[in-house]
């Protein structure tokens, strides 16, 4: 998979909260879109993590759980990564 493309500031924050490009390459192909204010917030919900267990590994899911918690940040207009943040 190839990672799309990020501002600078997406990739500070990727480095700083040590998010892995795994995570943020498997957000981008099964996380839930939201809209808001502008942009669009991917994350892993649920049906995400299902998705992921069947294309994946099944056993593997679980013991990544702490893995599954980032979310990304996408600019509606050009695409682009905005920030990263782990979810709480």
């Amino acid at each position: 998979m190839k990672t799309m493309h990020m501002t600078e500031h997406a990739e500070i924050r990727k480095q700083q909260r040590r998010i892995l490009p795994l995570m943020i390459d498997w957000l981008l192909v099964f996380g839930r879109r939201e809209r808001s204010f502008g942009a669009v917030k991917v994350r892993f919900d649920r049906r995400a993590r299902r998705d992921l267990a069947s294309d994946v590994d099944q056993r593997a899911v679980p013991h990544l759980s702490k893995y599954l918690t980032p979310a990304i940040v996408l600019d509606l207009g050009t695409g682009r990564v905005i920030t990263v943040e782990w979810l709480r």
